[in-house]
């Protein structure tokens, strides 16, 4: 399983040069082919400028399908990625001569299943004995005060049942810079007492056998600065999450392989679920503060790309190892959900636009910065292609063919019918989308026990064909989101880092109709005039029409978890860790389940209950409030035993936990006991 870090130049150069070599192939074939269908006719300003976007955006199609293809090979041959030799299922060791710290950065997070998912990736450390190698660190910058004080009780809880467990707590008083802020001010305080540190987020998991491996792999690699895992999606239960749970986890695989034989030692950090060397990332990775106002100036947002970037610069190695399985994390689990956690994507991806020339930055890692732009910019390219597609359907509905052009001839001057060559060129693209999906699933139908795991071939089947009817209809909606986003980025409308919604709760037919109506109307509309202007085009448009016009139902029905689950239980869409769950995420979900504190009565248990008063206050920074403060708590401890905990406002409840609460005898004498409503 452990692959070897290191290899020669020469092959390096080789493996690069025939995957982009076959990239620009394809994309100069298509390229030439259209060429070749439009100036039959002759070339007008429309078809031109279809002939060049539909080139720019060919070219990510191609490195995608030929990434794809050199993954399919290498996973049907079982050889690892970078070293090209056989998976190797190596013993962990037996110790490990490191100290490495695991970081949870959480912002107004449900504390119950982060504490969860924390426990459960302890308690796998331990039962290896390699627990005492790991310490723990929550890095709160939660702002909501009931989720704070939640925050506290929870890990006072589980610092009781976890005897002897080094797991952490900090809360910081100012969320600078979000989440890069909050991991430097962490590496700046506590960094010199670590070798290594993991990264997750919030709704990380990872088994202790892949932290043990990382740890182990970086031990022995002395010039690597990152190793990245691909983490895969599980966990939720809604419809939509689930396909993109199934897609992943069969297809994902394919594409990790693929990017690790080109990427090499140049590989990308996602930003969670990664093991970083602590000096490097120290000594390397200081972001700078773009000049301008966001949302393309200010703090960088994406900054996991530029710190890949600047690791690389100073010449550490940053790896993708795609054997280190047992790495998972969640998906939002509704298509609105989604789109929120791509809109803030964009706009720190459209920042690497500023950073993508920096100084002494490898060409790899520029490579890495302008993808991550173009997975969004790529949005709106698709729909000027699509639009200028459709005036130069109106224009080739307008315009009357001349037989006889007054040059010598003997024969009329025949219309030429090249629909054929069109029909070619659009199933070539299709095919270069669809193909790696599908032989990735054929090659998980020949291996039966594999397979089991997915519900059997024929369900795995139909699942593949199920995923990409839903992808297709998709597609159209994200290219209107993104392009949205890209616009409205680029015209200076910034948007806040705000927590993910995992509740799958579900939408109604109103929420989904407010999300959609506006796409309905351009679909009806774009529709209506594609068949106006040229009857026979609108129905290359279908698809495109199609999801636009159907998307609130789309999104009505996938974001139900009951119907998620009832397809789960036809043994659709099934992934292995649904059928076969890793242990560490049958804990989380175990402890999940647990009944809930009620976060609305935190303040009472703080003002009631010694211990939690206690705990709050070794936790705060000791801080004398001053004179005009001091007059602003004593009159909220006024207002709270008067009118009762739900009368305080955030800030004033934020203002009250800053300083130590009082002792409960000294507010009773003159109060009272607190007044509660509910």
């Amino acid at each position: 399983m452990s692959p070897l870090l290191t290899l020669r130049s020469r092959f390096r150069v080789l493996r690069r040069l025939a995957l982009f070599g076959s990239a620009i192939f394809f994309t100069v074939a298509a390229c030439l082919l259209m060429l070749d269908v439009f100036k039959s006719d002759g070339l007008t300003g429309f078809e031109l400028t279809i002939v060049i976007l539909f080139t720019i955006n060919f070219l990510w199609i191609a490195l995608s399908f030929s990434t794809s293809i050199a993954g399919l090979f290498l996973r049907a041959l079982d050889l690892d990625p970078i070293s090209l030799k056989r998976y190797r299922d190596l013993p962990l060791v037996e110790k490990l001569n490191s100290k490495t710290v695991v970081v949870v950065p959480v912002y107004n997070e449900n504390p119950h299943n982060v504490f969860a998912r924390i426990r459960s990736v302890y308690e796998s450390l331990k039962s290896l004995g390699h627990e005492s190698a790991f310490d723990f660190f929550i890095l709160s910058d939660t702002r909501d005060p009931d989720i704070w004080i939640q925050e506290e009780l929870g890990w006072g809880e589980m610092r009781r049942t976890l005897k002897g467990a080094k797991i952490f707590y900090r809360r910081r008083e100012k969320n600078l810079e979000k989440k890069s802020g909050n991991l430097m001010e962490f590496c700046e305080n506590w960094g010199g007492s670590y070798d290594f540190m993991i990264v997750f987020d919030a709704d990380s998991v990872m088994s202790g056998a892949a932290m043990v491996r990382m740890v182990e792999l970086m031990e022995a690699n002395d010039n690597v600065g990152l190793i990245q895992s691909p983490p895969q999606p599980a966990g939720q239960v809604t419809l939509f999450a689930r396909i993109l749970q199934f897609i992943s986890s069969v297809h994902g695989p394919t594409m990790t392989a693929g990017l690790a034989f080109w990427q090499l030692g140049s590989g990308n950090y996602w930003g969670h679920n990664a093991i970083l060397r602590m000096q490097a990332f120290i000594e390397c990775c200081g972001l700078p503060v773009l000049p301008g106002k966001p949302p393309l100036g200010g703090p960088i947002m994406s900054h996991d790309f530029v710190e890949a970037a600047l690791l690389r610069r100073a010449g550490w190695k940053v790896w993708m190892v795609p054997a280190l399985t047992g790495s998972w994390e969640e998906l939002p689990p509704t298509v609105p959900d989604y789109a929120a956690r791509d809109r803030r994507w964009c706009q720190g991806n459209l920042q690497h636009i500023r950073v993508v020339f920096g100084t002494k930055l490898r060409l790899l890692s520029r490579l890495h910065l302008f993808m991550g732009v173009m997975a969004y910019v790529s949005s709106p390219l698709w729909f000027a292609l699509l639009f200028t597609s459709t005036l130069t359907a109106w224009e080739e509905a307008q315009r009357q063919h001349s037989f006889f052009t007054g040059a010598p001839a003997l024969f009329p001057s025949w219309p030429i019918d090249r629909a054929g060559d069109m029909l070619t060129l659009l199933t070539f693209t299709l095919g270069m989308l669809i193909v790696p999906k599908f032989l990735s699933v054929f090659l998980l139908m020949a291996r039966a026990r594999t397979a089991r795991l997915y519900g059997g071939r024929l369900r795995l089947l139909l699942s593949a064909l199920g995923e990409l009817v839903f992808s297709a209809l998709l597609a159209p909606v994200m290219m209107l989101l993104h392009s949205l986003f890209v616009v409205t980025a680029l015209l200076g409308k910034s948007v806040g880092w705000e927590v993910q919604n995992r509740d799958a709760s579900g939408l109604s037919w109103r929420q989904s109709l407010r999300a959609h109506y506006k796409h309905v109307l351009i679909g009806l509309v774009w529709g209506t005039l594609a068949y106006v202007l040229n009857p026979g085009f609108f129905w290359w448009m279908t698809p495109v029409i199609a999801g636009l016009v159907l998307s609130p139902f789309l999104t009505h029905w996938s974001s139900l978890a009951d119907f998620g689950k009832r397809v789960k239980n036809l043994g659709l869409f099934l992934t292995p860790e649904e059928v076969d769950t890793p242990k560490e995420l049958a804990r989380a979900a175990t402890l999940s389940a647990l009944p809930e504190p009620d976060r609305s009565q935190g303040l009472l248990k703080i003002l009631t209950d010694p211990q939690a008063s206690a705990l709050h206050a070794a936790l705060i920074p000791e801080v004398a409030p001053s004179e005009r403060i001091a007059i602003e708590v004593g009159l909220l401890y006024e207002k709270l035993f008067r009118l009762g905990p739900e009368t305080l406002s955030q800030k004033e409840k934020i203002l009250l936990l800053s300083y130590p609460v009082k002792p409960l005898d000294q507010v009773l004498g003159r109060h009272g006991a607190p007044h509660s409503s509910s």
